[in-house]
């Protein structure tokens, strides 16, 4: 038998032998991994469309009057319109509370995370007037929109989210005291 021959069966089995042991044991791991950091990304994806949720229905809410003028059937209309804005706001808040997502953020940024979920829930479910709980919400989840989702060469606008979202939250805070 050739000596090449020897060499490129030495090759093909040591290859086989690669394969199947990393097949068995490596990869069962890389895929559970995987699935971890996908459910990750889900969590941080619903937890961004729960801030726009917010941030645009509240915009909506607070640009929104029902004219004096209007037609039973418009006011009608209209009154439905701000009743599924609001409903959507109280499903966003929800899901902020509910939401998993800060978890995955780094320490400093988890912290702040998971205590604006709970601030806007509250401030959501306070008995404030709406107007109010509107104005706040914006500024919450403007703040926390500029923090947690703008782009990695805004580094020094989100350090000034971060320090004014803690304000508004413990200005939140000391209203709900």
């Amino acid at each position: 038998m050739p000596h090449w021959l020897i060499t490129v069966l030495i090759a093909i089995a040591t290859a086989l032998a690669t394969t199947v042991v990393s097949s068995l044991t490596i990869a069962p791991r890389l895929e559970a991994r995987n699935r971890k950091i996908q459910a990750g990304h889900q969590d941080r994806e619903q937890f961004g469309r729960a801030v726009l949720a917010v941030l645009t229905c509240g915009a909506r809410l607070a640009a929104m009057r029902i004219p004096d003028d209007a037609s039973p059937t418009v006011r009608q209309a209209l009154t439905q319109e701000l009743d599924r804005w609001r409903q959507r706001v109280d499903d966003a808040t929800r899901d902020l509370s509910d939401s998993t997502a800060p978890l995955s953020f780094v320490l400093p940024l988890r912290e702040v995370a998971l205590r604006f979920a709970l601030t806007t829930r509250l401030v959501w479910i306070s008995e404030r007037a709406e107007d109010s709980k509107v104005e706040a919400l914006i500024e919450l989840a403007g703040l926390a929109q500029g923090l947690y989702f703008a782009a990695w060469w805004r580094r020094p606008r989100r350090l000034r989210c971060l320090r004014r979202l803690i304000a508004v939250m413990d200005d939140q805070e000391s209203h709900r005291r």
